[in-house]
């Protein structure tokens, strides 16, 4: 990139000028210069798609104007030689004997409000779970051009996010804010503090792939924008693509819990009602739905199986989920007049397309019924679909020898072709009497 001056003096970088200080108009590509006067030397830095660079500036009327001419490195006001700064590391600042430093905080992100004047649609919410796993969405619709996707994020878990543009002619931009509406990574530009660190992988400006790396000193809601740098650029104003489509790679770097159960972290073993558990709200967020406390007890097996497939199925299917947990047990609540769900081992589940029968995919019911099958305290699902009973089954049969509910792991009855009816075992660890 030239100089921006229109007459005055025009200096090449360097890393010394001799002159008096006047102040910074950077151009509308620089996201910000630093610089500081040591004796007769002003020496100057900017941040430039992605790193410190070396300005060039122009002297008009007392003016600085600095603009970036050299992009291989950055400046060192130490010894006035070139070296390469980490993008996204930190400015610089002066110091009180004089000199200049590394700011770790480095340039603040652009504080931006993409809904404002964006057209924003909010997909399912995505949970930073142990591993990875992937979720993928479109602009297809041409109503939107940010789509606004909930992640909560655990404390003390890395979390590797990668937005890879799928389909169409778009460079993808992902933009983060917690709940508050603090923007902690603007595309180019992170934040980090005693809260949330964020480091930036790539911006995706030049590319099909935008990333970030970042971990929570505290379970966090936060927002993911997804959107266009072309959008970004334009102030949220300019449409998407209407054949982009993208793919958002979760990684989290760590273990699931050991065992194979898991429990909510908020379950509350003294919280009883005759005997029977409550079903504490999903954490983290989005895992499941439940109805009202007084539809939602059972046996404390019970909540732990759907509580693990919830946990599994969100990372398998993120966009069928959260799962819909509806009847643990009957009350006022129900919408039907159930022949079981007293005693504490049945649920009804809904899954979007896994739990119909009508859906022309099995595999994502095929997928949800040998989570319950891998926990090994399922008897068995009522769900009238036989091409699905056929696999799972068999499925079931090869992993276990215990007697299923009425002797057949998965089978039809009446008035089940909406939504799976859950049974696990008895508290004695069986799946008899019927």
């Amino acid at each position: 990139m030239g100089s921006l001056g229109v007459g005055g003096a025009c200096l090449e970088s360097s890393g010394r000028w001799y002159s008096q200080w006047g102040g910074f108009l950077p151009s509308s590509f620089i996201v910000l210069c630093r610089g500081a006067i040591i004796g007769d030397n002003v020496y100057i830095v900017c941040w430039f798609r992605e790193r410190w660079c070396l300005p060039t500036v122009c002297a008009i009327g007392g003016l600085w104007i600095a603009a970036c001419s050299s992009m291989t490195g950055g400046l060192d006001p130490g010894d006035q030689q070139t070296t390469d700064v980490d993008a996204g590391a930190g400015g610089w600042t002066s110091t009180e004997d004089g000199g200049i430093e590394r700011d770790a905080s480095g340039p603040p992100p652009e504080q931006y409000v993409p809904c404002e004047a964006g057209d924003c649609w909010s997909p399912p919410p995505l949970v930073g779970l142990c591993g990875t796993y992937d979720f993928e969405e479109d602009f297809s619709s041409g109503n939107y051009n940010v789509h606004e996707v909930p992640f909560w994020v655990p404390a003390d878990t890395p979390i590797e996010l990668t937005l890879a543009a799928t389909g169409g002619s778009w460079n993808p931009a992902l933009i983060i804010r917690d709940e508050e509406g603090a923007i902690y990574h603007d595309g180019e530009l992170s934040l980090s503090d005693d809260v949330l660190a964020v480091e930036l992988i790539t911006t995706g400006q030049d590319s099909d792939s935008a990333a970030v790396r970042f971990t929570a000193q505290q379970d966090l809601q936060l927002y993911v924008f997804v959107t266009g740098w072309h959008v970004v650029q334009s102030g949220f104003v300019e449409p998407m693509p209407t054949e982009a489509t993208y793919q958002l790679n979760v990684f989290g770097d760590c273990e699931a819990p050991p065992g194979d159960l898991l429990s909510p972290p908020n379950f509350d073993p003294n919280d009883q009602v005759d005997g029977y558990f409550l079903l504490p709200e999903s954490m983290p967020p989005g895992l499941y739905t439940k109805k009202d406390d007084d539809c939602s007890r059972g046996t404390e097996t019970l909540i732990d199986v759907l509580y693990t497939v919830a946990w599994h199925w969100h990372s398998l299917q993120p966009t069928l989920s959260p799962i819909t947990i509806l009847d643990l047990n009957e009350a006022w609540c129900s919408s039907v007049d159930h022949a079981t769900h007293d005693d504490g081992t049945h649920a009804d589940i809904k899954a979007g397309c896994a739990t119909e029968v009508a859906c022309t995919d099995n595999e994502p019911a095929i997928q949800l019924a040998k989570l319950f099958v891998d926990t090994g305290e399922a008897c068995g699902i009522i769900n009238n679909d036989p091409d699905v009973q056929a696999v799972v089954n068999a499925y079931f049969e090869s992993k276990f020898s215990y007697t299923p509910w009425h002797s057949t792991f998965m089978r039809s009855v009446d008035g089940h072709t909406h939504h799976f009816h859950i049974r696990v075992k008895k508290p004695d660890g069986t799946c008899s009497p019927y």
